[in-house]
């Protein structure tokens, strides 16, 4: 049997397919998204709802799946899929920088963790490993939560850092409700791990704060 909003769906549908989204406000865009989640029901009062809760697109795609399901007609199929359609972007964004494979310079090294952290809802923390040429050797999350709390030591990213072999190594972290400013604890975690670094022949190239669709470089500010 057909559904009454059949219709409207392939109008939806064809207006993207011919213009993608331009023209679509943000209600459309999500009712349309919706779609391919929620198969029969209309979209449109859900795309209300949801951004009438969390203000913004960015902020229906940061939302907790749990929390979503708090709205009437939001089930768990759609939840998940808002959270897969945030991580698509994610990788979207982040993958044509890695592909790169080369940091020379503390610009390179803000474009390359502001895709990756900007959307962050928790405070995460980065280390990443160069060779002579400026290669990343590896780049992964060490840790989540505050330089200050969080459960990383100096000898952690040292140790770290001696097993890729590497000659120079950039940190990274994010202050997801805050501004990109680094903090007395972030300056002298900093100054602590280029200590530590350099009694191992590396160097610290350079401290990277990304917040508020901004990142601060401590190579840049003068902090190193």
């Amino acid at each position: 049997m057909s559904s009454v909003h059949d219709g409207h769906r392939q109008r939806m549908k064809q207006q993207f397919a011919e213009h993608g989204g331009e023209g679509m406000n943000d209600i459309q865009f999500l009712e349309m998204l919706l779609y391919y989640a929620i198969p029969r029901s209309n979209t449109n009062e859900l795309a209300h709802a949801l951004l009438k809760r969390y203000g913004t697109i960015r902020g229906v795609l940061d939302a907790e799946p749990s929390d979503m399901q708090q709205l009437d007609g939001i089930g768990e199929n759609a939840a998940r899929f808002l959270k897969t359609v945030r991580e698509a972007l994610r990788r979207y964004m982040t993958s044509p920088l890695q592909e790169k494979g080369f940091i020379c310079s503390y610009g390179d090294a803000g474009r390359y963790f502001l895709p990756i952290l900007q959307y962050e809802t928790e405070e995460k923390v980065y280390l990443m490993c160069l060779n002579g040429r400026g290669g990343i050797i590896s780049c992964s999350q060490v840790a989540s939560g505050t330089l200050s709390v969080v459960n990383v030591s100096i000898r952690k990213l040292v140790d770290e850092a001696v097993r890729r072999r590497c000659v120079s190594a950039v940190l990274a972290h994010n202050h997801p409700a805050g501004f990109a400013i680094p903090s007395v604890e972030d300056r002298t975690f900093t100054q602590e791990l280029k200590r530590a670094l350099q009694l191992m022949d590396i160097r610290l190239m350079d401290h990277i704060i990304v917040a508020d669709g901004d990142y601060v470089s401590f190579a840049q500010s003068g902090y190193l």
